[in-house]
């Protein structure tokens, strides 16, 4: 077979796998699930496909999403496509995961703010009548001022949600991606080992100059845009602290030999939530003072 029509053959097999995802998407209670794996076809053809051709076969999904699920549909169905493109011609350009997981994570990033513009403008549904409607999910037990506030605060930090949710979704669509690639022999590259994560040190900067303003100039700043700003700032900046300090412990772990310690505190993170805080102040540290590099020569000279 030509390799040509080999190549056509095989983004036929992708789009129709991928249109099935998508059907089941929208009409069965698999859902939730089942859109993780739409971007997968589109991302293992990207590894061998160039821009162009990424381009025709992302509009033909859409254009097929339209007609099989409708028009709404067709926009998860091109987000999916773009998604599953630019995650796999990075893995093929530059060879390494994070940047694969980056770029996916802006465009999920991206995807998001499109859909809440589309939402104002094209269903004129506006995002304060979503947060109202939202309001009647407030659990019984509850006080109601305590939710406001939940929901306020849910409110100001929006856009760190959003960042968040973006990686969170793009290292799913990897991991998912690493274990099929392996069964169709198209190896997908791997994150570093947590363990080995570093972030720089000059994120400490910005963390102590964000609680410095909070505290000295909270009360001048509340209701303002440099309070909503401030305050995403920190909360990314705790999330990145408490990946540190998970590093950390890990490294840790690893250096001493304890192997089991490892998948008990990756589940203690999300089961006890206070778990983060404490992570996230020995991530300080370990930036701060290298605790890590002391470890290992303390570990090293026995």
């Amino acid at each position: 077979m030509p390799s040509k029509t080999k190549q056509l053959a095989e983004n036929a097999v992708m789009l129709g796998i991928a249109l099935v995802l998508l059907f089941l998407a929208t009409y069965t209670v698999l859902g939730v699930l089942v859109i993780v794996l739409i971007p997968l076809p589109f991302l293992l053809l990207a590894m061998n496909r160039t821009m162009p051709n990424m381009v025709w076969i992302s509009l033909a999904f859409a254009f097929l999403g339209w007609i099989v699920t409708g028009p709404i549909t067709a926009i998860l169905a091109l987000l999916s496509a773009i998604l599953g493109s630019v995650m796999g011609m990075t893995y093929t350009k530059k060879g390494t995961a994070l940047p694969a997981i980056a770029a996916g994570a802006g465009v999920i990033f991206l995807g998001i703010v499109f859909m809440l513009a589309f939402m104002n403008f094209g269903l004129q549904t506006s995002f304060d009548a979503v947060m109202k409607q939202a309001a009647s999910l407030k659990p019984p037990f509850m006080p109601q001022e305590q939710y406001d506030q939940a929901m306020e605060l849910g409110k100001m930090i929006l856009p760190t949600s959003m960042v968040i949710v973006s990686f969170l979704f793009s290292i799913i669509v990897h991991g998912v991606a690493r274990l099929i690639g392996k069964r169709l022999r198209r190896p997908v590259p791997a994150l570093k080992p947590i363990r080995e994560w570093n972030f720089p040190r000059s994120l400490l900067y910005y963390y102590f100059i964000a609680m410095i303003s909070m505290l000295v100039f909270g009360q001048s700043m509340q209701g303002t845009f440099w309070e909503s700003a401030i305050l995403n700032v920190k909360v990314m900046l705790d999330a990145v602290f408490t990946l540190q300090g998970l590093s950390f412990c890990l490294f840790a772990a690893y250096l001493y030999g304890w192997k089991r310690l490892t998948p008990v505190l990756v589940v203690c993170l999300f089961i006890f939530p206070p778990l983060a805080t404490i992570l996230s102040l020995v991530g300080i540290f370990d930036l701060g003072i290298r605790l890590r590099d002391k470890l290992e020569t303390r570990v090293k000279r026995g």
